[in-house]
């Protein structure tokens, strides 16, 4: 997971199908975590008997009649069964959907783990996955993550009405085995000793904010005013309570003008890598309405959901 043999959703054929593979993207739709059946069980009205029945497909028929019909015959009939909640196995289900990033990288400004982040040709529209996430895994991804997933890439039926417009086509999904983030939270970092003597000694340092200023971006010289912006962007501000109820946010916005060639782009590149849900997006992903989210339902819980979407003007 951890290495960079990492395949694009592009790169992904027909004879991947059954095989365990890993895929790169960033996760643009992450659906509520729902009870998802594997063991039905019933109880006969008449003699008693717990009967269990195994789901394998996302569609079953239920069970009506008792299995046993040597000792659950009742006024020549059979017993009917009946659905016991509390006897049933259930599984943490999550569905997410994952695209290909886009970004326009230079040799200078790797991604987290040394490879380029531009995942989608020039003129080419990112493709999207679904992905399946069952039992522990659930949770662990959400919108804006860039993630390595691995897991079993395995065809699905159509249902519903698209079933009689496919016909023999079959959808395809990935049914991920284990979640490697390539950025970590501010909630998964952990302060080692070494770590807290190192900002315990920075907090008594006159000349912390020219040091903070100057390591973004250390190979581009200069530019100190910019970087101080780009830190204080980052560090984010305090957000304020008027009497009234009013409030007043703290973050702030930042527009950089200049000169071309000037390292405008390789300064926001860079800020990407620090922030761990920073998105850089250029006129190939987004246009002047910019990237945005958008609510949509989602289809397998027919919830309101939040997604990322890119319009274009």
């Amino acid at each position: 997971m951890k290495s960079d043999v990492a395949l694009r959703v592009r790169d992904i054929r027909g004879v991947h199908l059954g095989k365990l593979i890993p895929v790169r993207g960033i996760v643009t739709r992450v659906s509520e975590v729902k009870p998802l059946l594997l063991v039905n069980a019933y109880t006969c009205d008449s003699c008693g008997t717990e009967i269990f029945q195994d789901i394998t497909n996302k569609q079953f028929m239920p069970l009506t009649d008792c299995l046993n019909p040597q000792t659950c015959v009742k006024d020549n009939r059979k017993g009917t069964l009946h659905m016991q909640t509390r006897a049933c196995r259930f599984s943490p289900f999550q569905e997410a959907k994952i695209q290909e990033m886009v970004c326009i990288n230079t040799v200078s400004s790797p991604t987290a783990n040394g490879q380029q982040a531009d995942q989608v040709p020039v003129g080419h529209i990112p493709r999207t996955m679904t992905v399946h996430l069952n039992g522990n895994i659930v949770r662990q991804v959400s919108p804006g993550d860039i993630v390595n997933l691995a897991g079993i890439y395995l065809p699905t039926p159509y249902t519903g009405f698209q079933a009689v417009r496919a016909g023999l086509l079959t959808d395809t999904y990935l049914e991920v085995q284990d979640v490697h983030q390539l950025k970590k939270q501010y909630s998964a970092m952990e302060a080692t000793p070494q770590i807290q003597r190192a900002i315990n000694q920075l907090k008594n340092d006159p000349q912390l904010y020219d040091k903070l200023a100057g390591s973004i971006a250390p190979e581009i010289y200069g530019h100190v005013d910019v970087k101080k912006a780009l830190l204080l962007l980052l560090v984010g501000g305090v957000t304020k309570s008027v009497g009234d109820g009013m409030k007043i946010r703290g973050d702030i916005n930042v527009c950089l003008m200049g000169d071309p060639g000037v390292a405008k782009s390789q300064l926001l590149k860079y800020i990407t890598k620090v922030a761990p849900r920073g998105i850089y997006t250029t006129g190939k992903g987004s246009s002047g309405v910019g990237l945005t989210a958008a609510v949509m339902r989602d289809p397998v819980t027919d919830e309101m959901v939040l997604g990322e979407s890119r319009y274009k003007q």
